[in-house]
Formats: structure tokens, sequence, C-alpha cells
């Protein structure tokens, strides 16, 4: 449940030693290699420059991955519901790479049949455009490639479907003397014609015919009549999707080698990562230097380990008081949990404290207050739990899951607070608590804990910040800046007491005085506070008006958790409402469609909620909740790994992973 102390690591090795000891880096995977630089004054020593390997590499994938994306279009292989990595022998994976070659000639042959299908396929939509074509000229037992006889021109083209071709012909043969017009067919723009013309007056025809709108059509490489030349397409159109189907049998014949591809994928993609991590570090002719961080706990074990079984000299340091580490977080089985909301908004600072728990304890608490019935809630615990007892999962999708069920518990909670089982309107007397909308005066005692549930998460927050300052022994900043603020808040939120629905207004009252004392004792210590690291006097005396305004900015921060209340409402009005109209029908309505009308309105009841309860928690926390400590902007701890997609090989020397 903290942020992972890390310590600096400094590794001087033989080069010749290079590639084994970063092969074993990692296979550890607990090292994140840090970028060095050359300097100028020290022209003996360079980084390793590997662009053309990496670009050989790129390459590589490339293939292998266009193979795959063949294979799985052509070979679909049904995947699970949750999508986990293949677990593999070293045995198997050295098996693989001692056959690379014929893994790699493979995937090129399944490119190749692919490259051979994606070109029958232009040559066939070239072919049906074509038959397309020759569909309006199929009345003519004319051979298309014939286009003048001894005495006369015939040219064949289309005319707007506004120009009368009769009219047209007269006009011709009035203009340019002996012609004939012949129509083929028509569609909603054009008509179809063959001109037939003396040769001597084809240069007046074609313009008399351009003025008209006529475009001109030749069929070149085409010989016979339109009804041959249809015939002769059809026969290709067979002979390419049997060539087609042929190639696509290829590729389905070749699928036994998805798995052998995948893994030469990611043991290639392993060495672009090896690649990658050599090019950060600092080389001579005979020695690598090698910068990186770890976390502290295991330093002293990788350090020994290192220097047992390489030729190399280890140096381990902590970082200075101020200085930024990788972040990495660890936490226990529950608060782990919530580590997929906390990755949305960003990851702390090293220098912070870990929000993981208190966020997982308000996440969750918040959610079934928002869903708040105990049937949808048993259904999100099983889903949740079910999914992380039976399936193998990647670790991101098993932490989502864990949250999901207990998200689903904290719902079950809160349904028996508050009588909500799937919206039945006579299991609400069963409320252990209070029934926020059965109840008399109910909402408004829903309101008043939801403005007090709401304040405790931001005084929460608050006592983060103050954490974080006394962490860093700022003792001073941590009760001036967030202590007398803090009072301040307190004296206001009293003061306005009475006025809060659901409060006895009786007790409020009495409360009231006190709460005009305590606000004007924090305002006075916030005032004369606030403005102590101003340079000048009056920085110093009025330095402190602006945190005046923080009442405000409280009170609003107050009032955005009144959305508990409304979701909550909602959420089980809509569940009632439903219920009610299938119940007012008769007893086949309710078998019948009351029933699909009942599974369905509660479906999408439940989804409305989930989602609902999910972004409107997240909201609570990143808006209101982070917004009063967390600064965030911390880099990730990433380690030196096999970062793989498709595999994950059993590491047999594990006894290094139980010696660190």
């Amino acid at each position: 449940m903290a942020v992972v102390r890390m310590n600096k690591i400094t590794i001087l090795g033989l080069g010749k030693e290079r590639a084994r000891l970063m092969e074993s880096l990692m296979a550890a995977g607990v090292v994140q290699i840090s970028e060095s630089t050359a300097e100028e004054e020290n022209p003996g020593i360079s980084v390793p420059q590997n662009h053309s390997e990496l670009v050989r590499l790129d390459r590589i994938l490339s293939e292998l991955s266009a193979s795959l994306e063949t294979l799985r279009r052509y070979v679909p292989v049904k995947k699970p519901l949750f999508s986990t990595k293949r677990v593999i022998s070293r045995e198997e994976f050295e098996s693989v790479l001692a056959s690379s070659d014929a893994v790699m000639e493979t995937a090129r042959e399944i490119n190749a049949c692919e490259s051979h299908i994606t070109a029958l396929k232009s040559e066939e939509n070239r072919q049906r455009a074509l038959l397309a074509s020759l569909d309006v000229w199929m009345d003519l037992e004319f051979p298309l490639e014939m286009n003048n006889t001894r005495t006369t021109s015939i040219v064949m083209g289309t005319l707007p479907v506004g120009v009368d071709p009769d009219d047209l012909e007269k006009t011709l043969a009035d203009e340019a003397g002996e012609a004939s017009l012949v129509r083929s067919g028509c569609d909603r723009n054009f008509n179809y014609i063959l001109l037939v013309v003396h040769k001597a007056k084809e240069k007046e025809a074609l313009a008399l015919l351009k003025d008209k709108g006529f475009n001109r059509i030749d069929f070149k490489d085409m010989q016979g009549t339109p009804r041959e030349n249809r015939e002769r397409i059809l026969k290709s159109l067979e002979e390419l999707a049997k060539e087609r189907e042929e190639y696509a049998g290829r590729i389905k014949l070749m699928s036994d080698s998805r798995e052998s591809i995948e893994t030469l994928y990611d043991a290639v993609l392993m060495e672009k990562e090896r690649a990658e991590a050599a090019g950060k570090l600092l080389a001579t002719r005979s020695v690598f230097l090698l910068k990186g961080w770890l976390p502290a706990e295991i330093s002293e074990n990788i350090k020994n380990w290192l220097e047992e079984n390489f030729l190399c000299t280890v140096q381990i340091t902590e970082p200075e008081p101020d200085e930024e580490t990788p972040v990495l977080l660890r936490n226990g089985p529950v608060a782990e949990s919530i580590k997929p909301v906390i990755d949305m908004y960003g990851v702390p600072s090293s220098r912070e404290i870990d929000p993981s728990a208190t966020t997982m304890l308000f996440f969750i608490f918040f959610f079934g207050m928002i869903v708040a019935d105990a049937g949808y809630g048993l259904i999100l615990a099983l889903a949740g739990g079910l999914a992380v007892r039976l399936f193998r999962m990647e670790e991101g999708a098993r932490r989502f899951m864990k949250l999901v069920f207990y998200a689903g518990l904290a719902t079950v909670f809160w349904g028996v607070m508050f009588g909500g089982y799937f919206g039945i309107e006579a299991m609400a007397q069963y409320a252990l608590w209070f029934n926020p909308s059965g109840t008399e005066g109910g909402t408004e005692k829903l309101m008043a804990y939801c403005l007090l549930f709401g304040i405790i998460h931001l005084y929460t927050g608050h006592a983060m910040k103050a954490l974080n300052l006394i962490r860093h022994n700022q003792w001073k900043d941590a009760i001036m800046d967030v202590l007398f603020p803090v009072i301040m808040f307190t004296g206001f939120a009293m003061v306005i007491l009475p006025y809060v629905p659901g409060i006895d207004p009786d007790a409020a009252s009495r409360i009231s005085p006190l709460g005009v004392i305590v606000l004007i004792a924090g305002v006075a210590l916030t005032l004369a506070t606030a403005g102590r690291n101003s340079p000048t006097i009056l920085g110093k005396v009025f330095g402190g008006l602006p945190k005046l305004y923080e009442i405000i900015s409280f009170l609003g921060d107050a009032l955005s958790y009144l959305r508990l209340m409304a979701l909550s409402l909602s959420g089980g009005i809509l569940a009632g409402l439903i219920n009610g109209m299938v119940s007012g029908g008769s007893i086949i309505f309710r078998l019948t469609g009351g029933l699909v009308l009942l599974v369905v309105g509660h479906a999408i009841n439940f989804a409305m909620s989930i989602l609902g309860g999910y972004v409107h928690s997240c909201r609570l926390q990143y808006l209101e909740y982070f917004s009063k400590f967390l600064e965030g902007g911390g880099e990730p701890f990433h380690p030196f790994s096999a970062k793989t997609r498709y595999i994950m090989v059993k590491q047999e020397d594990e006894a290094l992973c139980k010696q660190i």
C-alpha cells in the first residue's frame, strides 16, 4: 500500500558478455534501463548504433504480422471470453527459433498467396466493370473491334437522355448527309447509340453530336460481338474465382503454422526490445555501461547475482532526497483492484503517498450507494467473482474484474441498507436503515447523508495533502495550508447546518452559534498565515484574502455529492416502474410479454445503473478528491522485460526469480 522505493543501478561489464547479460535482465524483468548520452570530450565512448538492425527487425515483424492477419481472416479462431497469452515451455520456444527460417518462409508464402488473391480480386473487379459496361450493347450483333468499313466510319457512344435520337438522326441527314443512329439501350442518364456515317462526313457528324453532349466509347482489346465478349468475361470470372479459391485453400492448409508464427513474432519482438535497450547504453570497444532503476528491496540480490554470474561491476546508489524516480505502486489484493481507475487519471509522483487504499474504499462506497440494489449487486459480484475464479486472464483484466466483484459487494450492502431488491416495493419495508423513496422524509435524510459522506471524502483529500507535506518535514505548511482552511470549512458547514434538509432544526440551531466561532477562528488563522511566503508586507497582510473564496469552492464540491442521491433514487424508481408495468396486466400478459418486458427493462436499468455508478464514482475521485492533494506527473516504472503479444515463456531459470 505504498510507492515502492527505488535505487539507481550502474553496471560496468565486458562487451562480449553484453548480449547474455541483457537476456538475463530481460528474464528477471526488474530493471528499468535509463537513456545514456555520450560526452563529446570522451571520443572513445559512444552509444551503440543499431538503426539498421531495428529496421530489419521491423520489416520481419511487419511480414509476420501480415501473415497472422491473413490467417485471422481466412481461418478465424474463436477466442475465449478473456484473451490471454499462450504459455509455452522454453523447449518449445527454442524449437521454433531453431526452425525460424522455415517459419519465416511459411509466413512469406502466406503473404504471397494473399498478394495473388488481391491481384485476382482487382482483375475480377475490372472484368465485372467491363461486363456492366457491355449490358447496354447486348442488342447489337456487331463486332466491337470494327470501327470502319471501306466507305463508312462506325462510332459508339452516349447521348444525354434529353436528346431525342430520332430528331438528331434527321438533323444529321440534313447537315452531314448519309448517317444513321442505331439505339442500343439506355439508362437513367444516357442513351447508348451507334453512329454509322460516310467517312467524308465523319468530322461534321461528330462535331454535331458533340454539341449535343455526345461522348465516344471505345472497347479496346475486345474481339467479337457484345454477347460473345460477355460469355468470354463470364468464363474468365469463373476461372479467376477458381484460382482465388485455390490460393485461399493454400492459406488454410498453412494455418497449422499459426502458433509457430506467433511464437516467432514474439521472439523477434523480444530481440527488438533488446536492440532498443542496447541503444541506451554507453560502450567502448571492449566494455559497456548500463544505468537504470530497480526496487530498493531487491537491489542487493540483483547486485550479488550479477557479480556472481558475470564479469562485471555493479554499483547501487540511493536517489537524491528531491529526485523523482520511476513509480511502482504495490498494494494488497483488495487495494490493487483500483489500479485501472487510478491509471486513467495518471501516475502519482514518487514523492507522494499512494492513494490506492483510500480511493478503493470511496470508489466502491459511492458506486454501491449509486446502484443501491442488492439484486443488481449480487449479479455484479457473481460475475466478477466467477470471472476471476474460473478464467485465466491478463493482469489488467483480472484487476478490473476484482473491482467489479468488490463494487458488487458494496452494492449488495447498500441495497440491504435501503431495502432495494430489483425494485420490489414489498421488500422496501425490510430495509436495515431506511428506504429513501418509501419512508417519509427519506429523500431529505438521504440528501443530508450524501453531503456528510461528501465532506468526509473532501476532508480525507485534505488529510492526504497534509500527510504528503509532513512526509517531507513541512509541518508548518501542513498546519497553515491544510488545517486552518479545514477549520474554516468546518465552521462554515456548522453555520449553514440548520438549512440542510433532513437535519433536526433544534439540534442544528444549537450547533450553529458554535459554528460562527469556529468559522471566525478559521478565517482569522487563514488570513494571518496564507500570505506568509509573499516577499512584500502587503502580500503578507492581504495574501490570505483569495483563500476566503475557497469557502465557495468547498460548498460547490460538497453539493456535487448530491448526485449520489439523484442517481440512487432514479435507479430504484425506474426498477419499480418496470415492475408496476408488468404487474398491471392479465396473467397471460404477465407470462408472455410481461416477462419479456421485465427482463429487458431490468437489463436496461441494470446497465444504466452500472454505467452511472462507474462514471460518477470516477468523477468524484478525479475532480473532488484527487484535486485536493494529488499532483501526479509521475513516470511509471517500465522494467526491461519480454513484452510479448501472443505467448508467455516459462522461465526455467525461475531460480533467478526466487533468488531475487
